[in-house]
């Protein structure tokens, strides 16, 4: 692989599709404030001596893989919180737990590779080293294939997809015959992604509806007191199934300014981290 120019070829007729997209547009400009913000230069040594095309290039495969993960880093932060809220305290060390088949599937692996890949979903590094890091394992390459899938053709994000195909079948080392199998693990994984995210929106919904109960009436009043009360639910007023119905509808508007608005992502995104990762070996290591 070159380490001098990027694997992934974007068209400018794609790249002017991805400029309307205003999550694009808000990550770009917040990663040219952190470049111009940092003291020391953008690239490493290593790709510091490019030429501006290529440099230019980098950057945008970079913006658009950073635009692209951002929205897994936010479904499994909220799945954490949701299930710390959903589990007993004594289950809180396995959040998987909180939720069933392919979902748990789901949280485990992203959680997984969230943790191992920590520096360098950040982005707060080399562009070129961040971009030439897709192709460094398979889980890495998996990752940003189920990035690209939920985020769907209306997102212009679709190009993307294509890019990286075509960067992993012409890869010496992947080679043509190796992305469908990356490609069905990856479908199977958006899957459960996607069914992570109705569970916890189930599972929100469930913690925050309003329930009231009340002791029912002793149809014995000489019985043994000492009996425990028994609880009936009360159906929750017109005012309380607004209020669910508005927590609803704020869900709804919260996944789709996913793809609409940079504020919403956690401040830990934003703290840079300085230096290079030492350049490690590929793997072709088939994670679950």
């Amino acid at each position: 692989m070159d380490e001098l120019s990027s694997p992934f070829h974007i068209s400018y007729r794609d790249q002017l599709e991805l400029e309307r997209n205003e999550a694009f547009r808000a990550v770009r400009e917040q990663l040219r404030r952190q470049d111009c913000g940092m003291e020391g230069p953008t690239f490493c040594s290593t790709h510091c001596d490019m030429g501006c095309s290529e440099q230019e290039s980098f950057r945008l495969h970079r913006d658009i893989i950073h635009t692209l993960l951002v929205p897994l880093f936010l479904i499994n932060h909220q799945a954490e919180r949701i299930a710390s809220r959903a589990l007993p305290s004594k289950q809180r060390a396995e959040p998987e737990r909180a939720f069933r088949g392919e979902a748990r599937s789901a949280f485990a692996w992203l959680h997984c590779i969230l943790t191992e890949e920590h520096d360098w979903y950040l982005t707060a590094r080399c562009p070129a080293c961040i971009v030439l890091h897709v192709l460094h394992s398979e889980p890495t390459i998996r990752f940003v294939t189920v990035a690209a899938q939920l985020a769907g053709s209306r997102s212009g994000f679709d190009c993307w997809l294509v890019a990286l195909e075509t960067a992993v079948r012409q890869d010496a080392f992947w080679g043509d015959a190796f992305w469908p199998d990356i490609e069905e693990r990856a479908s199977r994984l958006t899957d459960g992604v996607q069914q992570l995210v109705r569970q916890c929106h189930e599972l929100r919904t469930t913690l925050d509806s309003p329930t009231v109960t009340i002791p029912m009436a002793n149809p014995n009043p000489i019985c043994d007191r000492s009996t425990p009360k028994c609880t009936i639910a009360v159906k929750p007023s017109s005012f309380a199934r607004k209020q669910v119905r508005l927590g609803r509808e704020e869900q709804r508007y919260r996944s789709h300014m996913v793809w609409n608005s940079w504020n919403d992502c956690s401040r830990e995104l934003r703290q840079p981290l300085g230096g290079v990762a030492p350049t490690q070996s590929r793997r072709r290591s088939m994670t679950s």
